[in-house]
């Protein structure tokens, strides 16, 4: 919800940011949220509000109505000040003006102030932690009707009565050349605090996210050793158990000359590669035990040897290529090797 804080200033002479003020909390429809007394630093640090206003005592503001000609901009300011210079004692340079807008009649609202006073005071505020984004004299922050008599106005006091929950004035003393540098980045505080409150929650979030998915990822893990455990029980110690499977798999299909499911397709795409091409008719294909058999036809001449060129290509490739009487016979090198050692164990048997 917007709110406005809106403070009573004491003279400025006598402002500094531990001095204690009247002050209202109002919302986006000058309905009281809160008053009360405290020390500009203390309400800075519990009364946190959208927009900061600031009304001066009456002592140190002049204000009246002047003649404004239709300009705009620097021409108009220049009218304005032009305007001021007689009704006071004081230089113009010496002085903080503004005005607001002019009427149907050209007549238009103005005050002044003492401007070293006016930057002090504002300076004051910033110290305190105020960002203040108006400075409004009494009598245009208070409709001339509320008026204590006809040459002045009482200040805002508490308790907060009508007076102090009147619509924000369009125009202020709140000249943006006197306006101070904020001390300790208090301009950007309340922003930073959010963002550093949302990073804070983003982050929690995260490691809680990152605690549940470490906590699955060890339930998987323990499952997956228990299953590999139970799988191979001569393995001593299971660090990497995906890896470690595969390894064991692999190791037992060797160990009996057994291929898998997925050796018919390899076989068949490296036949076509390493087999010379020409005009042999294909006779018959099989496969088994992982050893890929090719019988050809070619009118009772025996095929081609499977020496020289492709079985060099075919050793390079993991494989080994065998002449038949009636083809060819291409295995994974190993089983090639498990036949060997098979057959010399045969023949050294024999006596």
């Amino acid at each position: 919800m917007k709110t406005v804080l809106r403070l009573a200033l004491p003279p400025l002479r006598t402002l500094t940011p531990d001095t204690r003020v009247a002050f209202v909390l109002l919302d986006r429809d000058c309905r009281l949220l809160r008053e009360g007394e405290l020390p500009l630093r203390e309400i800075a640090a519990v009364t946190p509000a959208a927009r900061v206003e600031a009304v001066l005592h009456p002592l140190d503001t002049v204000d009246t109505f002047i003649a404004l000609p239709p300009l705009r901009g620097d021409r108009l300011q220049a009218a304005a000040v032009a305007q001021v210079e007689p009704l006071t004692l004081s230089s113009t340079d010496d002085l903080a003006i503004a005005f607001g807008p002019r009427d149907d009649t050209g007549r238009a609202p103005v005050a002044w102030t003492d401007r070293a006073a006016l930057a002090r005071g504002w300076a004051a505020l910033a110290e305190a932690g105020f960002d203040v984004a108006a400075l409004y004299p009494t009598r245009v922050a208070v409709p001339a009707a509320e008026a204590d008599g006809s040459t002045g106005i009482a200040p805002l006091g508490l308790p907060a009565d009508a007076r102090w929950r009147h619509a924000s004035p369009a125009w202020s003393l709140a000249l943006p050349e006197l306006r101070p540098a904020m001390r300790g980045g208090q301009r950007w505080r309340a922003p930073l605090a959010w963002g550093v409150a949302a990073l804070a929650v983003w982050l929690i979030g995260l490691n809680i996210h990152a605690a549940q998915l470490a906590s699955e990822g060890a339930a998987l893990r323990q499952i997956m050793n228990s299953r590999v455990a139970e799988a191979f029980p001569d393995l001593p110690v299971i660090v990497d158990p995906l890896k470690q499977a595969q390894q064991r798999v692999d190791a037992l299909r060797a160990a009996r000359g057994a291929a898998s499911d997925d050796d018919f397709m390899p076989l068949a795409l490296a036949a076509a590669t390493l087999l010379p091409a020409g005009t042999l008719q294909l006779a018959a294909l099989s496969y088994q035990d992982g050893i890929l058999a090719i019988d050809v036809d070619d009118n009772g001449r025996p095929p081609p040897p499977a020496n020289g060129a492709p079985q060099r290509q075919a050793t390079a490739m993991g494989l080994a290529l065998e002449s038949t009487k009636t083809g060819w016979k291409l295995m994974p090198a190993r089983l090639a090797s498990t036949r060997t050692d098979r057959g010399r164990g045969a023949q050294e048997r024999q006596p």
